[in-house]
């Protein structure tokens, strides 16, 4: 295996260009596209979907080492085959050198997970704009996260996940994040108005949540269970795309996946 620091986001973008340049002989026109977001690259290539982890640290996660890379792609296939297991499929290595990857091959430079591809149009959040999302569909996710919650195992007491102080941190972190152009933008007395808010709102909320994490409501959930992360496929509901980079975000009380899907919604 490489060492982990030989590769620099400028070269894994050479590298993830060139995978997508190899597969377009491979595919039928129009098949082979390539997805870019702030923290990763997913390639679309004929039935499969290669997500590859951006060897960056933005502060929130750090992807700077392919061992991390490797470690948080199987985390992706572990925690998302619990509700996603037709979609989310393994982690695939990629050998080769920069200018000529290789799927599948020892000794990687590089790892992605392989997810099966569905139609965008099937996500909840496009099937509600237009008003396609049924009864049943919101019955079916309904069923599914009641029982998925249930499986869990309530996180250990000795463990911080869901304490009332983690939770504040993780709200106030919101402000200490956003950039100076948007203070600017949205006003700074704005925002400090929202922090101010979401303070009070703790205080009030305090001991409840940290009656509910003594009865073993915190465990490790889907953590950003919006419309935009459920497919509907057969008439059932399948959310995706957990939380894998922060353990903190997924261990939460179990309201607070129903709490995402009910505000996307």
């Amino acid at each position: 295996m490489c060492d982990s620091s030989e590769i620099n986001l400028a070269t894994q973008t050479r590298l993830v260009m060139a995978l997508f340049e190899s597969c377009q002989p491979l595919h039928a026109a129009g098949t082979v596209r390539l997805i870019e977001t702030h923290i990763s690259w997913v390639l679309l290539a004929g039935p499969y979907a290669y997500k590859f982890k951006k060897a960056l640290n933005p502060g929130f996660l750090d992807f700077t080492k392919l061992e991390r890379r490797r470690f948080f792609c199987e985390e992706e296939i572990r925690l998302n085959r619990r509700l996603a297991p037709k979609i989310y499929l393994d982690v695939v290595p990629i050998g080769g050198t920069t200018e000529n990857p290789v799927f599948g091959t020892e000794p990687a430079i590089e790892y992605a997970v392989r997810m099966r591809r569905f139609p965008p149009s099937t996500e909840m959040d496009r099937l509600m704009a237009r008003g396609m999302v049924l009864p049943a569909h919101v019955d079916s996710l309904a069923n599914i996260l009641s029982k998925f919650h249930q499986s869990l195992q309530s996180v250990p007491a000795e463990l911080p996940y869901g304490a009332g102080a983690k939770m504040r941190d993780l709200a106030l972190q919101n402000f200490e994040q956003l950039p100076e152009s948007l203070l600017d933008t949205v006003g700074k007395f704005v925002v400090a108005a929202l922090q101010h808010a979401t303070e009070e709102e703790y205080a009030d909320c305090e001991m409840t949540i940290e009656s509910r994490r003594r009865q073993g409501f915190v465990r490790e959930c889907h953590g950003d269970l919006h419309l935009g992360n459920i497919i509907i496929k057969g008439g059932k509901a399948v959310p995706f795309d957990c939380i894998e980079f922060d353990p903190a975000l997924r261990h939460i009380d179990v309201i607070c996946d129903i709490y995402q899907s009910h505000l996307s919604s």
